[in-house]
Formats: structure tokens, C-alpha cells, sequence
């Protein structure tokens, strides 16, 4: 691989302690998501994102090799939230009402892209260029994974194998959809209701198959 096709650095150079770098690396990817939101990740560069932020161009290249390596940071940041929120949601399983609880996972997915529209022009970006795509579907595995012992509970019958298939389909479902529902700029409602009741039905097949 010649250095003209070498894949972009994804990794962050250097994470602040200090409360002066923390603030400036926060302000970057501020700065960053507003941009990647407006204009999309071939809309602006590095420079862009000096100018928004309001700091040194160089003091961002302490921090990050390239504009790449900043989505990757929000989308790592995006993915660390869901996890957590996940987590705790998993939590409530086994139930005897388990089209409730996968109601309230759907909603609690949800909120996280309603709240914050710009995780649609995170998401779409990471799947945009072959640089990123490795990354992006390691953070789609981390909320396979997350979601992979609901999954376990509903699906008795199943191998491991087909269980982590089943996770990636409902976790692609759930992705793919909200990035729908909040593609016109302002959330959807009734998308989510569908992505509910389509969640339902996969989950209820899979379980009697089982």
C-alpha cells in the first residue's frame, strides 16, 4: 500500500487531563459535529473546524491526525452513550413482558437520536468512506454485543451463531431506521411506532422458531 492509498490515521493522538486541553478538545468536536451537520464529511476541513472553534489549527493536530479521526471520536462517543444506556436497559431481562421492555429499548434508542439529530450525520458519515467503515461496524459490534444476552432470553432454542445474527439484524434495524425517521431534519414519530411493531413481529417469529 503506497502512501498515497494508505488508509487515515483514526486514532487520537493525545486525550487532555488539564482542564484548558479538555475544553479545547471538547470545543473541536462541537465544532466538528456542527459542521459535519451542515455540510456533510466532504464539506469542511480541518481548518474549518479551527475557525468554528475558535482555536489554533495546530492545536487541533495535537489531538487528531485528520478530520477523520475527529468523526470517529464522535461516533465513538455516540456509540459509548448507547452502550451505557443499553446496559442498564438489558438489565430488566428476563421478563414476562418482553414487547414492553423491547418497546422501552426501542424508545430509549430513539431518544438518543431525537435528542441529538446530529447523530444521523455522525452515523452516515462513518458508513460513507472506506476509511471509516472498519470502525463503524466495530461500534455497531460493541452494541451487538451489548444487546447479545436480551437476545439470549428470547431465543432458548438458537446456537450462539444464529444469536449474534439475530442481534445484528435488530441492531441494523434500529440504526437504519431512526437514521430515517430523522432524515427530513425533524424526528418522526410514526417511524418509530412502525420500528416497534416490525421489532415485535421479527423478535416474536424468531422466538417461535426457536
Amino acid at each position: 500500500m503506497t502512501a498515497a492509498t494508505a488508509a487515515p490515521d483514526l486514532e487520537v493522538r493525545h486525550r487532555p487531563v488539564q482542564r484548558r486541553g479538555r475544553l479545547r478538545f471538547d470545543a473541536i468536536l462541537v465544532a466538528a459535529r456542527s459542521l459535519l451537520s451542515e455540510r456533510g464529511l466532504e464539506g469542511f476541513t480541518v481548518e474549518d473546524v479551527a475557525t468554528r472553534a475558535g482555536i489554533p489549527v495546530g492545536s487541533i493536530y495535537q489531538f487528531f491526525p485528520n478530520k477523520f479521526a475527529i468523526v470517529a471520536e464522535l461516533d465513538a462517543r455516540d456509540t459509548e452513550a448507547l452502550v451505557d444506556d443499553l446496559l442498564a436497559a438489558a438489565g430488566r431481562f428476563p421478563t414476562d413482558d418482553w414487547q414492553r421492555e423491547t418497546d422501552r429499548i426501542i424508545d430509549l434508542i430513539a431518544t438518543h437520536w431525537v435528542d441529538d439529530p446530529s447523530r444521523r450525520a455522525v452515523w452516515l458519515a462513518m458508513r460513507s468512506t472506506a476509511a471509516t467503515r472498519p470502525l463503524a461496524a466495530a461500534h455497531a459490534r460493541a452494541l451487538v454485543r451489548t444487546l447479545l444476552p436480551v437476545i439470549r432470553e428470547l431465543t432458548g432454542g438458537l446456537d450462539e451463531e444464529q444469536r449474534v445474527t439475530v442481534t445484528e439484524v435488530v441492531v441494523e434495524m434500529c440504526q437504519s431506521l431512526l437514521h430515517f425517521s430523522v432524515s427530513g431534519g425533524e424526528p418522526n414519530p410514526a417511524t418509530v411506532t412502525e420500528l416497534k411493531r416490525m421489532l415485535r413481529a421479527y423478535l416474536r417469529a424468531v422466538a417461535l422458531d426457536s
